[in-house]
């Protein structure tokens, strides 16, 4: 479709000079003082580049994770900040738009030593701290609190590792996918599904990638241990309106055309779906997707051109309102555990909610808003048609659940997308949970009529929500009351519950990257300039973390690093050969030099090392054989050597 420029004109505000662009549908809002470009790298498994900004417009390329670009400005197109990019195909330089949340940029500014800032972050580890710098030398008024957990690293990894506790999509790398026992099928190299089978167990080393704090805290992720807190005049309505243009929720009234300050509203969310799992929809939901028909070029980290045969599979998205590419398609939401009691659930792992134990108690302020305001507020509620609005309904329960709306409304769009077609908050049985809370299968139970039933039952948080306006207060009162005002006031904590009660199991999500990417949408909210005003984020510290980050596993293909077969020859182990057990003895003559250890891989694409002719001295107490997985996962078994007379 041609696109007709429109006229151009200026706007003086008290932010200085503003130049406002329309180009066919899409307006453009950007600030005419110059740009600083700044290096930066895809944070997605693919990113569509795009002709101009807004995902109505034609699709040029799709960029591979850790593809390495050029940020030469940012516009404001719709609602959404978007990043124009130069890119280096292998073939010359390249120019193109891409949404702002999944680029990860590296600072221009430099550091200079400033001694207040040092003692405000002394309190971190070293290996935070240039980290904080970075980030200080851009942004000078963010303010970095250290959270001290009073647990070791390796003690919450492996509570963090209970299979179920944290999922990953099914169309993950292998790498990223547990093989613990009741994770992994052995006998047919397959993955059990959790939730409709769209998700299986996390891997430990992909959960210690997503909750080491360490590796987000650049501009982008770090939003996600930004404080929930409520702090009227500081999150408006204007603000809230803005991060909800483009979506299900945007106010049919038309938007007010102001330029927030610094210190202001941001002035868009993402209005595109998270690559979390605690969406509930579906393909549907996607925005326009791009014609693919058309040459569309796929480049990877270091410029070179691909081809979709060697671009992994799950790296091939469709679904245009995440903006990942082509090919994707989102999967069912993973299921939200919500506990606050000590239930196991054989299908799901430890965490799942037994609703009827659910502390059934709101504070004395939201108790009197349940019981004098459910009338009225299920009136507005389906009134949308007489005037009440979204915002309206998401600043109200802002106020009555102490959490800042713009969390709300990131966490609205985050469980039901951007076309907000879920069966959740359709209204065709009367009732609505925007949240998804208690919303995951169980039995014959759908996820969606599981959450449904817990929304209609009950008399706390304004239940029954039999109106939109209930479901959106009630909910925001009981995330408010069970989750942000106990002690998991972040997306990273609201998480990963390590410093509330009943840690590792009140945790509001089991997508290991739904911390993440909730953060990242409501960066998107901020501009650049809105980024220049103060923020404290709130960050983990553990006990005994490792020096270096922890990095994140990136290994694909068969993860099956376990030995068919092993044995010496001309002496028995013991206990016999098992395939699952890593450890073994050997009695040896004390005149033996030296034996021939046989190790056969159970899978021919991996590889064994340590085995052969292995020479003996008085050192050695032990051989150790490593059999390394196709996906690069090792795993050791173990013969220890006794000598005898």
């Amino acid at each position: 479709m041609k696109k007709t420029l429109l006229n151009k004109f200026i706007l003086v505000t008290t932010m200085g000079t503003i130049l406002v662009t329309g180009v066919g549908r899409n307006i453009f809002i950007k600030d005419i003082n110059a740009f600083t470009t700044k290096k930066g790298t895809v944070d997605v498994s693919a990113l569509n580049v795009r002709s101009n900004a807004g995902t109505g417009n034609n699709t040029i390329a799709t960029l591979e994770r850790d593809t390495s670009v050029t940020v030469l400005d940012e516009v404001n197109s719709d609602g959404m900040y978007w990043y124009k990019i130069s890119f280096n195909t292998g073939s010359g330089d390249r120019e193109g738009y891409v949404a702002k949340n999944y680029i990860k940029t590296e600072s221009t500014a430099k550091y200079t030593t400033d001694k207040t800032f040092e003692s405000e972050i002394a309190g971190f580890p070293e290996s935070y701290k240039n980290r904080l710098r970075a980030l200080h030398a851009e942004y000078p008024n963010w303010k970095f609190v250290v959270q001290n957990v009073d647990i070791s690293w390796d003690e919450v990894i492996r509570n963090e590792s209970i299979v179920g506790v944290n999922l990953v999509k099914k169309n993950a790398k292998s790498s990223w996918k547990s093989t613990a026992r009741g994770a992994y099928n052995w006998s047919n190299g397959t993955w059990p599904g959790f939730d409709s089978n769209e998700w299986v167990a996390a891997s430990e080393s992909i959960i210690r990638y997503y909750m080491d704090p360490r590796n987000f805290l650049d501009s982008t992720n770090i939003f996600q241990f930004l404080n929930h807190g409520y702090t009227t005049g500081e999150q408006t309505e204007e603000g809230v309106e803005k991060m909800l243009k483009g979506t299900f929720m945007e106010s049919k009234s038309s938007v007010k055309s102001t330029v927030p300050s610094a210190t202001s509203a941001p002035t868009t969310l993402a209005t595109t779906t998270a690559t979390t799992a605690a969406s509930t929809t579906q393909a549907q939901n996607a925005g326009p997707v791009a014609d693919l028909n058309e040459k569309i070029e796929l480049v990877g980290p270091t410029g070179e051109s691909l081809t979709a045969a060697t671009l992994p599979k799950e790296e091939l998205p469709t679904v245009e309102d995440k903006d990942n590419g082509p090919g994707y398609t989102e999967p069912a939401p993973a299921p939200i555990f919500e506990s606050t009691t000590e239930f196991n659930d054989t299908e799901h792992g430890p965490g799942v909610v037994n609703s009827d134990s659910i502390k059934e108690s709101v504070s004395a302020s939201n108790s009197t808003y349940a019981s004098t305001s459910a009338s009225s507020a299920g009136e507005n509620a389906n009134a949308l048609s007489n005037g009440t609005t979204y915002v309206d309904m998401i600043m109200d329960a802002a106020k009555s659940s102490g959490v800042n709306p713009y969390v709300i409304a990131a966490m609205l769009i985050q469980e039901q997308g951007v076309k907000g077609t879920s069966g959740l908050i359709s209204g065709a049985t009367g009732i609505y949970n925007f949240f998804n809370i208690e919303a995951y299968q169980s039995g014959n139970q759908s996820a969606t009529s599981r959450g449904l039933a817990w929304a209609g039952s009950g008399n706390t948080y304004l239940r029954p929500w039999n109106t939109k306006a209930k479901a959106i207060i009630g909910g925001a009162m009981f995330y408010g009351s069970t989750y942000s005002k106990a002690g998991q006031n972040t997306f990273y904590l609201k998480k990963f519950n390590v410093l509330g009660e009943n840690k590792y199991k009140h945790q509001y999500m089991t997508n290991i990257e739904g911390a993440k990417n909730e953060g990242a949408m409501l960066s998107r909210a901020y501009s650049e300039e809105d980024k220049k005003g103060v923020f404290t984020f709130h960050i983990p510290v553990y006990k005994d973390m490792p020096e270096v980050p922890e990095a994140m596993p990136t290994g694909d293909g068969s993860p099956n690093n376990r030995l068919s077969s092993l044995s010496i020859s001309g002496y028995n182990i013991t206990p016999g050969f098992s395939s699952d057990n890593y450890s073994y003895t050997v009695e040896l003559p004390s005149n033996v030099n030296n034996v021939n250890i046989k190790a056969n891989a159970a899978d021919a694409s991996a590889t064994v090392s340590g085995s052969g002719d292995i020479e003996l001295n008085s050192s050695n107490s032990a051989v150790d054989i490593i059999v390394t997985a196709q996906n690069g996962t090792k795993e050791k078994y173990s013969i220890n050597i006794k000598r005898g007379n």
